[in-house]
């Protein structure tokens, strides 16, 4: 996988010899994480590896995945891993190739003893619904407005709402990071409803396109 990033950097016109790319991360355990205040994980060092390789060098900033989408837009960011592919996106993001695809649940969590209380996508109606914002889900879920969405904008923030009791359900992309945040705060009193939405999805690295047309103009211009 290293190799496979690498070559797509080299091609990449934001990477000229001794360039700072500025790149976000967050919790994605066991993915990327932050301990001790670093960034860790496989997809952070792939990304340091591949950067070394082509004499850049990438400047980490922990920030929710909201900012990260809006720094993408204007530019203020150049790369995050592990950006989903939805078409809105494509508008401000340039999708590098998928490194790999994972079978991804989209699960939803409710009270102890309430996992009967969602057994299809039509329970959803008339819940709150915690829904961390600028996160893509699944269409039918992102696209529906008849649902009662609670737009939230980390983990910490969703796990405490549910544990204060202000929403009767989250919709979950990755349990790790949930699970970290509720035992944070020594909250158990949750449980996995029996719905869930199972997919396929790629992990791409998200570059902002306005940076990466900017650097590619003086070549598409020769």
């Amino acid at each position: 996988m290293k190799y496979v990033l690498l070559l797509f950097l080299l091609c990449l016109p934001l990477c000229h010899a001794e360039q700072v790319l500025r790149a976000d991360y967050r919790e994605r355990p066991p993915e990327m994480q932050a301990r001790d205040s670093l960034p860790v994980g496989p997809l952070i060092e792939v990304l340091n590896v591949a950067a070394q390789r082509v004499d850049a060098r990438i400047e980490w900033r922990y920030a929710p995945f909201v900012r990260s989408l809006k720094d993408l837009k204007s530019g203020r960011v150049d790369l995050v891993p592990r950006v989903l592919f939805t078409t809105e996106r494509m508008g401000y993001i340039h999708f590098l190739p998928s490194i790999g695809t994972q079978r991804k649940s989209i699960r939803f969590i409710v009270k102890s003893g309430q996992q009967s209380s969602l057994r299809s996508y039509a329970d959803l109606q008339g819940k709150v619904i915690g829904v961390k914002r600028g996160t893509a889900y699944f269409d039918q879920f992102d696209s529906d407005n008849t649902l009662n969405k609670s737009l939230i904008t980390d983990d910490y923030l969703l796990a405490g709402m549910f544990r204060a009791g202000r929403l009767d359900a989250m919709v979950v992309l990755d349990a790790e990071a949930i699970e970290a945040q509720f035992r944070k705060v020594g909250f158990s009193d949750y449980s996995y409803a029996e719905y869930r939405y199972e997919q396929s999805i790629g992990n791409y690295y998200g570059v902002s396109k306005r940076n990466y047309l900017g650097a590619k103009k003086p070549f598409t211009s020769s």
